[in-house]
């Protein structure tokens, strides 16, 4: 038995060396970040695919902002390109206003204030959807931040990590003076656009380890881990100054902007008895710095 045992484990199992896979065909895709399509991945085949409000068109969307023949999508190859077709308000690559653009992997396209999607130029399709459907997930399709469930998820934990820890964290709740003018006046991809503008803003002056966040509407939000009172308030005092001396500028108009404050910290005593109660809190001076005429940072 032992001679039979080493014959066997002595033995080169002869197997055949399977050619190695070539490199698969890339092809073109989009995915709606936000809209009535929302979460729809759309393959873009060789040709001409239209997209619009008109139900007899190749990709037709069902939003009033859009006009019926929006834009033109042509894929000749390896190429892209995307055409407005005299839309009535506009097709936005990127932030900018096009008329005719060649599509990058990762461009992002907006149609209205509602519709929204990427275009994507890739050779796995489970992996970009799967990683696409988890940034959906959690980041915000105008500004690229994170968004409300997520914010109000990492809330409650870093709440509870404070409360045993003994160490600071305040919140800063932010919202943009007068958003509605900029809306009523210039449109809703104008507002989209100081949206996203205010948003990078902020990303630039937080820390890397504090939490950003669209709350909702113009309303923003911002853990600020290990932070005290007087800590919030030096940066929140930095970030207003900021954004008032840089307005957005969109296309060929500058919007100016002003930003009001509010700001609750919990200190190792403890007061706020839950993240809702935290919350109601820092919203309670974000409403007293509207009420005292805007364009300021309230605390405690």
């Amino acid at each position: 038995m032992n001679k039979d045992k080493t014959e066997i484990t002595d033995q080169t199992i002869i197997t055949r060396v399977e050619k190695m896979p070539e490199e698969a065909e890339k092809r073109a895709y989009i995915l709606f970040l936000s809209g009535p399509l929302v979460g729809k991945l759309q393959q873009l085949k060789e040709g001409e695919t239209t997209l619009g409000r008109a139900p007899d068109i190749e990709v037709p969307i069902s939003d009033s902002r859009i006009s019926r023949r929006h834009i033109l999508i042509t894929v000749t190859g390896d190429k892209t390109v995307l055409k407005d077709l005299g839309s009535t308000n506009g097709t936005f690559v990127n932030g900018k206003r096009i008329q005719t653009h060649e599509l990058l992997d990762g461009d992002k396209i907006q149609l209205s204030s509602s519709t929204i999607f990427k275009f994507a130029y890739q050779d796995n399709l489970e992996n970009i959807f799967h990683k696409e459907l988890y940034k959906m997930a959690v980041l915000d399709a105008v500004t690229g931040i994170f968004n409300k469930r997520y914010f109000l998820d990492r809330l409650k934990e870093e709440f509870s990590h404070s409360k045993r820890t003994k160490n600071p964290i305040s919140l800063l709740m932010v919202d943009i003076d007068h958003f509605k003018k900029i809306n009523d006046t210039l449109g809703h991809l104008a507002g989209d656009f100081a949206l996203a503008h205010l948003a990078q803003t902020l990303k630039q002056m937080v820390r890397t380890e504090d939490i950003l966040a669209r709350y909702g509407g113009e309303e923003f939000a911002v853990i600020l881990r290990g932070t005290d009172e007087k800590g919030a308030w030096q940066l929140s005092e930095r970030i207003r100054q900021a954004v008032e001396k840089s307005p957005a500028h969109f296309e060929t108009t500058n919007i100016p902007m002003t930003i009001s404050l509010g700001i609750a910290s919990l200190t190792p005593a403890g007061e706020f008895k839950s993240e809702e109660d935290f919350i109601a809190a820092a919203d309670h001076y974000l409403y007293q710095s509207k009420k005292a005429g805007r364009n300021r940072t309230s605390a405690k």
